[in-house]
Formats: structure tokens, sequence, C-alpha cells
């Protein structure tokens, strides 16, 4: 195909073309209103002219009505796609909801299935044929009855958006009306086209269609918009949208001060009636607001802050008067803007007022901070606060962590000088707490009817609406701050924000308030800490520093009673105390134990009991039932448990971990010194035994030469008498000084074994354990029942002996000793009697009483010292009674005598108890009441 008709075709392909890159660009602009269904339309209609170039193209009639149903992709779609552009373009986008694109869809969808199934009915074409007439076969057909239903769809599609433009046209100003133009020419560039169809084809016969060229010059006209006025780039919005959507009030009076035309916004700031104010004069319709009427006559230009109404009616307004004036620059009217500035201009006053209300603050904390002491602080806050907020009452309180309750601290009103007073009941429930727990402001309109106030505290005060604040700094509950108002009343936002500033100045001038006496006290604590540990370490002997060390544990803990123990093998031991019976000194506690002494020693950490019957039954008993609270703490010097401190006292829950705090620096250091000093005066009894050692050494040497001399004399004396008259004595005298020899090797005999008793007792540590003390004394009776028979003593024993710790062999001697002395000086015939006690310090005193003249008082120091008693009487040589001391003391106990002239003598000795119970038939001494420490 060449010529014309081939230009014709390829014109077709270019306005294609120009088509498909127009959707291209369109696409890009999205999301600009519109954007998408003009990619849309643009696609269409490249698909029509295209569809109709391939139409022209073809030689056969087939092909040819093939491409022309085609075609109906475009031709069905176009007028309503077009449609939704304009929609979209001047602003009446709410017109292409889904529904309504639905309901737009259904014809051009209809009209194209009909194309498609034109064969069977024929209401698209009649009468289908092929036209060889011309430059190149054509198709001539005569359209059926949907092709003229479908036209008058189309041309009332294309004639409301052609309406649409047009109107936005003569409405918008540049740029829009750039646009707007390239978009009607857009429209009636086919509309030509399609008319120019119908004059050149007869009805109903159509032969050639022109309406792709008119596409041809809209596509070209769409192409120079979007080029040269930014069609798709600047989103066309609707003028009156703008008007009648903008929150600023717009009045427009003519030269006769007549109001012709105002917006929404004015009509709704103002109380008008829109229609019924239109065309009025200025003074009628603004007669409530006279200054405003006179600011239109005053001035032509001004900008100025207005204020309309009164009360909570009062609204601020920004007032923007501007002149309107013609061509020819005469005024012609006014133009009036009002900007509802209310809340911004609030904001300023509430700011304003928050900045006073803050500087008020600041001043108030200055001068509470330069007071004494915490109480009159707070109540310099109260004063000062409750007169900045103006409430009925101001109450500011504390909180008790340990006791948890509230502690009234000060108050504004008439309760001023009372309520510091006051206290709540055990178990009622404070406003302060309530805040506190819940970490908030808490308004209470009604302090008779909430969950947050006891009704009993509500009833003790005026007070009828509070604010309960928190105090809180760092996590920590301080108290309360309680905004009162006698009378009704409810809190605002501001009032509650208010709180809070004050709430949390208050709280932290009361944790400055608290840290500043924290670190004062410390200070003190550290100082008397100082002086403490001083006046321990210079005491000159150990029990002179567990004295002092009783003395200043008083000055950092005022306990009742205190001790000082040191940890022997297997059990404690009270070495020092205070506020206790000197009988305690030397009470023995086993560990392990059923005792808080156990605890202390085996965890290696303090322990308090604030209740300590509750938790110990020991102390339910005497001589322990006066302590309600205990607390121990180990001494520990180098890694090493060496003993423990307790403090008692007879309030309940008194020792708490502050205690605790304060006084382990003093414990710590005083425990090394104790080490030190107890291994001085272990070190000084060393020496002393040395001393002591010598001493015997040398009284060992005097008795071995007087005491030993004098038997082995007689002996020899005895042997040469009967070696030179051995001939000449009878046979009875001959036994006589046999038997009498015999008697002075047997003193002599048992002299040496007290002595080897004396050295391995000295020197040897016997194993100890729980003994048959009744066992060990019938053994030491069947040893001296010879003596017993001679001098026709009556022993008296006890029902029932308790068990003690020791060594068996040892304590049989020490029972042999002190029985033979009461036999060998008892009366005439001795009266022996046996027995037991328990001690209030643990310890078990074991007695031998004899009817015997008595010891002179002079004479009992030196009973139980080794050569010591020179009595001279009958086979004494001085040292049973010093292996009794050294056997008892090795076995942790004590020796003593009771005696007087003419009323006998007491022997006994102590040793500690196998266990802690009371042993049946052994009740305390009379009088005898210690306290556990």
């Amino acid at each position: 195909m060449s010529g014309p008709g081939a230009l014709y075709i390829f014109s077709l392909f270019g306005a294609a073309l120009i088509a498909l890159g127009l959707a291209g660009y369109a696409w890009r602009a999205r999301p600009a209103p519109g954007a998408v269904a003009l990619c849309a339309l643009n696609l269409l209609i490249a698909l029509w002219t295209s569809g109709y170039a391939l139409e022209l193209s073809r030689a056969s009639l087939a092909e040819k009505v093939f491409w022309a149903k085609a075609q109906y992709l475009g031709i069905a779609f176009i007028p309503t796609v077009w449609l939704i552009v304009a929609l979209h373009y001047t602003g009446h986008a709410r017109w292409t909801s889904p529904q309504r694109l639905g309901w737009l869809a259904l014809e051009p969808l209809l009209t194209l299935g009909l194309a498609w199934t034109n064969e069977q009915h024929g209401w698209i074409w009649s009468s289908v044929a092929l036209d060889l007439q011309g430059p190149f076969p054509r198709l001539a057909v005569i359209h059926g009855a949907w092709f003229y239903i479908h036209v008058a769809y189309a041309y009332s599609a294309l004639l409301l958006a052609t309406i649409l433009f047009l109107r936005f046209l003569r409405r918008r100003p540049f740029p829009y009306r750039g646009q707007a133009r390239m978009m009607a020419l857009s429209v009636i560039a086919p509309w030509a086209a399609n008319g120019l169809t119908a004059l050149l084809n007869p009805f109903p016969t159509v032969t050639f269609d022109f309406t792709p060229y008119g596409f041809i010059a809209g596509g070209l006209a769409l192409a120079w918009g979007a080029y040269r006025f930014r069609l798709l780039d600047i989103a066309p919005i609707a003028h009156e949208t703008i008007i009648e959507n903008m929150a600023d009030g717009l009045i427009v009076l003519d030269a006769s001060h007549r109001l012709v035309d105002l917006n929404p916004a004015a009509a709704r700031m103002l109380g008008l009636d829109r229609d019924r104010a239109l065309g009025r004069p200025a003074r009628e319709i603004l007669v409530l607001w006279p200054d405003l009427a006179a600011r239109f006559q005053e001035v032509t230009e001004t900008r100025e802050e207005i204020v309309l109404g009164k009360g909570e009616a009062r609204r601020f307004y920004e007032l923007q008067i501007s002149a309107v004036r013609d061509r020819r620059g005469r005024m012609i009217g006014w133009a009036i803007a009002l900007r509802d500035i209310t809340r911004r201009r609030e904001m300023e006053i509430t700011l304003e007022d928050r900045e006073r209300f803050l500087r008020s603050l600041y001043e108030v904390l200055g001068a509470a901070l330069e007071s004494q002491d915490l109480r009159s602080m707070l109540q310099v806050l109260a004063d000062r606060l409750g007169s900045i907020i103006g409430a009925d009452g101001c109450f500011i309180t504390q909180w008790d962590e340990q006791s948890r309750q509230t502690i009234p601290m000060a108050a504004y009103g008439p309760l001023r000088e009372i309520y510091p007073t006051l206290r709540a009941r055990p178990g009622e429930l404070t406003a302060t707490e309530s805040a506190l727990r819940a970490g908030r402001p808490l308004p209470i309109e009604d302090v008779f009817n909430t969950p947050y106030l006891s009704p009993h505290i509500a009833a003790q005060f005026p007070t009828r609406s509070l604010l309960a604040l928190p105090l809180i700094a760092g996590g920590t509950w301080l108290g309360g701050l309680l905004i009162a108002y006698n009378t009704p009343h409810r809190f605002t936002n501001e009032e509650i924000a208010r709180g809070e500033i004050m709430a949390r100045i208050v709280a932290l001038a009361i944790a400055k308030a608290r840290s500043l006496e924290e670190a004062q006290a410390r200070w003190r604590e550290a100082e008397i800490l100082r002086q403490a540990i001083a006046a321990v370490v210079e005491a000159p002997t150990l029990a002179e520093m567990l004295q002092r060390i009783l003395e200043q544990l008083r000055t950092l803990i005022p306990y009742d009673s205190a001790s000082v123990q040191w940890l022997r093998e297997g059990y404690l031991e009270i070495v020092g105390q205070s506020g206790l019976p000197e009988s305690i000194l030397g009470f023995r506690f086993p560990i392990p134990g059923d005792n808080p002494n156990t605890r202390v020693i085996l965890e290696r950490r303090p322990l308090i009991l604030s209740d300590a019957p509750a938790e110990y039954p020991i102390f339910r008993e005497p001589p322990h039932a006066p302590i309600r609270s205990w607390l121990g703490i180990p001494l520990i010097a180098q890694d090493r448990v060496i003993g423990m401190l307790t403090l008692d006292s007879h309030e309940p829950g008194f020792f708490r971990e502050d205690h605790l705090r304060l006084v382990m620096p003093f414990v710590n250091s005083v425990a090394v010194a104790l080490e030190r000093a107890r291994w001085l005066e272990e070190e000084r009894r060393h020496r002393e035994e040395l001393s002591r050692l010598n001493q015997d050494l040398e009284a060992f040497a005097h008795m071995a030469a007087h005491d030993l001399k004098q038997p082995l004399g007689i002996i020899t004396g005895a042997t040469e008498f009967l070696e030179k008259d051995l001939n000449t004595l009878s046979a009875e005298e001959l036994r006589e000084h046999l038997r009498w020899i015999r008697r002075v090797g047997k003193k002599m005999h048992r002299m040496i074994e007290e002595f080897l008793l004396l050295a391995s007792v000295r020197y040897t540590e016997a194993p100890r354990g729980p003994v048959a003390m009744e066992a060990i004394v019938k053994e030491a009776l069947d040893r001296l029942a010879p003596l017993i028979a001679e001098t026709g003593a009556r022993i008296h024993l006890p029902e029932s002996w308790p068990t003690a710790l020791g060594y068996g062999p040892w304590l049989e001697e020490v029972w042999a000793n002190y029985l033979s002395n009461a036999l060998r000086y008892g009366g005439q015939p001795p009266q022996v009697v046996l027995g037991a006690d328990r001690l209030p310090n643990g310890m078990l005193r074991f007695w031998v009483k004899d009817n015997g003249p008595g010891i002179p008082p002079e004479e009992q120091a030196r009973l139980f010292v080794p050569f010591g008693v020179r009595d001279r009487r009958p086979g004494s040589h001085g040292l049973g009674l010093s292996i009794v001391r050294m056997i008892v003391e090795k076995l942790g106990g004590e020796v003593g005598v009771e005696s007087a002239p003419g009323r006998g003598s007491t022997f006994w000795f102590t040793l500690p108890a196998a266990d802690s119970a009371w042993q049946p038939g052994l009740p305390p001494l009379p009088g005898e009441e210690g306290s556990y420490g």
C-alpha cells in the first residue's frame, strides 16, 4: 500500500505512540489525582487508533472485522474513563467510589460483549461489506440498534466531562486555566472528528471514521499540556473546597459595608445564619460585636488580636482586614480574615501563669532549704505551698518504711499546731499510703466516699475534697503531699499537674535533707567508731579490752545486755558480759546445738531475731525469758571465726539492719585486736606456766630432798637395826619392824605415783566425752573400801548423777583424792556427803562434804598449790589437791573449797554439762538467775 492510504495508516500508528507515551508519563505521575485514570485513557486511545490502523491495512473482510471488534476495547470504555479523568481533575473524586465505577462500567462491558458476538444478533453492525473503492479497501457497515444506544451513552459522558472542564476553565486562575484549556481541546477534538464522520458518511452507512484523527489532535493537546502547563505535576484543587473547608473565617464586604460572602468557619465563629446574613449591612449582623463592626469604619487594613465573648464563651481571634480593589486601584470592599487563636492564647496564659507558679516554687524551695532541720523545712514548705495554691489546707507526711506507717509532719491551715501530734490507728488506711501504692496523684472529691482513706481519719478533719500526691525519689517512698478543700471541689488537670510539680519539689527537698542528715549522722558514727576502736585497742589487758568493747558497743547500740564469747573446741564460752549477772561468765553453749549462736558461727554472718521466743524455745525459759530481740555477730580474724558478740534487748523488734551497718566496722576492727590480745594473753599465761613449772620443780627438788629423804632414812635405819639386832629380836618384834618398813615403802610408792600422775596430767591431752559419774564414784569408793572400813565412815550418795563432759580415769583420781581427804581428816566417825548441782552458766558442780574440824581461811588459798600445804598431818605431802586442780582445769572446769573452823569442809569441782537440757532432779541454784547472751 502506498500513497495517501499509507500516510493515513501511519498517522494512526503515530497517534497510538503519542497516546502510549502519555500513558507512561501519567503512570509515573502517581499518586497525583486522576493520574491512573489518565494513564488508562491513553492506553485505550492507543488501542483504538492502532486497531483502526490495522483494520485499514488488512485486505480481507474477515481480518478487517476482527480488528474492528478489537477496537471496541477502546471505543466502549473511552467515554467512561474520560469522564472519570474529568471528575478527578475538577475536584469531584468523591463520585468515583468503587460502587459507582461498577455501575459506569456496565454499559461499556455490554457493548464490548455485543461487538464480539455481532454475528449472532447484528446489534452493533446490521450489515458488513468490503468497499474496494478508493486508495485502500475499507469496511462499509450499517450500524445496528445497540450502536446508537452506545453513541447516546458516549455522548452523554463526553458532554458531562466537557461541562466539568468548561466550568473549571471559567473559574480557575493561572496555571490551572492553561491545563483546563488543553484538557478541553483534547475533548473537543474527538467531538469535531466524530461530527465530520457523520457529515461525510450518509446515514446509516459508515465507510470512513475520522474520530481517531480527533484523538490524534486530543493527544497532541494532552502532550502540550503535560509539557507546557505541567498537567500532571500541579494537582487541581477546587476553589470552593479550599474556601468552604478552611479553618479560618473569611468575610467579604462591599463598599457599602454589606456582607457579600462568608465561609462556614466565619458563620460558625460569629453565630450567623449564612443565607440570612448575605446582603445585610455589617452593623446589623455584627450587633453583638460592635467593636468588630467599628473596626471596618476606622481602618482599611490592619492585623491585630481581638477578644469576642465573655466568661466561658470568651474567644481570642487574630483579625486581618485587607482592602479589595479593582483593576484601577479603587477600593470596592473589604476582606476580613478571622483566625481562632483561643487555644494558643490560653496556652500562653497558662504558660505565663505556670512560669509565675514555678518562680514562686523556686523561692519557696530556697527558703525551705535554709531551715536547720527536716521538720522545720517541711513546715516552711507547707505554709508557703498552701498560700500559693489557695487551698484550705496543705499537709505533708513522711512514710516510715520500718513500721509501714504514715507520720504527720507539717500542716498549713487551722490544724497547723496539732497535726504533727496525730497518729493513725494500726491498720488504718491513709491517703498517703494509697497514693504511694498507686504511684500517682489521687484526686478524691469526697473523702467520706472513697476507697483511699479510712472514714475514721476523714472524720477528724474538716476536709471534704483531697488531692493526695505521692512523694517518691529514686524509687524510695518518702511520704505524701495532701492538698485539702473544706468544700466539694473537682480537681482540674492543671491543678493535678501543679500538684505533681509541688510533690516533686517537696520529695527532692526531703531527699536532700535526708541525705544531709545521713551524711552528718555517718560522720558522727565514723567519729564514734574511731574513738571506740581507739579505746579498745589501747586496753592494757584482754580483760580490760573485753570490758571496753562492751562499753563502746553501748554507745553505738543501746542494748539491755551483751556478751563476748570465745569459740572453743565444740562450744562457745562467755568471757565478757554487760548487764548480766557475774555468774554468767563461763557459761557455755555447745556448737553445734539448738541455739542461734550455732547459726552465727556456722554461717559466718550476723543474725537478727526480732522475736526471739517465737524462734527458739530457750528464750521462753529462765534465765533467758526477759530477752525479746537478739543480735549475734561473728568475730572473724584472718578469715577464721574466733568467737561472737551478742546483744540482747527486752523490746521486740529492737535490732534493725541499720544497727548492723553501724556496728560491723567496729566489730571487724575489734576482732583483729581481740585475736592479738588473746594471743598476747596466752603468751603471758604460757610464761606464767613456765614460771610455775620452775617453782614446782624447785618445790619438787625440795620435797624430794625432804619428804623422800625421811622415809628413806627410816627404811635405812630400820634395816641397819635389824641387821645388828636380828638375833636378839623375837619373831613378833621382827614382823612388827617389817610391817613398819612396808608402810613406809607404800607411802614412798604412793608419793612416786602421784609425781607420775602430776607429770602425766600436765603434758597429756585426754579425750573428753560424756561420762557416767555414778560408775566413776563407785570405782573410787571401791578403791577406798579398806580406809572406809578402818575409819567406820558413812557415805551419803545422791539418787541420780548428771552427765558431764570429761575423762573417766582422771575423774576417778579426783573423787579418790577428795574422798580420801574426807575420810582421813573428817570427824570421828567421818560423815561424808556427795552431790551435784547445775550452775546457771551451763556447768555442773560436784562436791564432797565432810564433818571435820574445818580449814582456816589463811590455808584455803594454798590447798590446791603443789607442795603448798605443809600441815604435817600424817600422810600429807601437798600433791593430791594440786593434781585435782590440774585435772579439772584440763577438762575445762574449776576447783574450790568452802570451809570454816568447826563446821567441816566442802571440796568441789566443776565440769561442762554434756548437753544444755536440765537434768532430772537438778534444779538451778536458789537465787542464781542468768541471762542468755
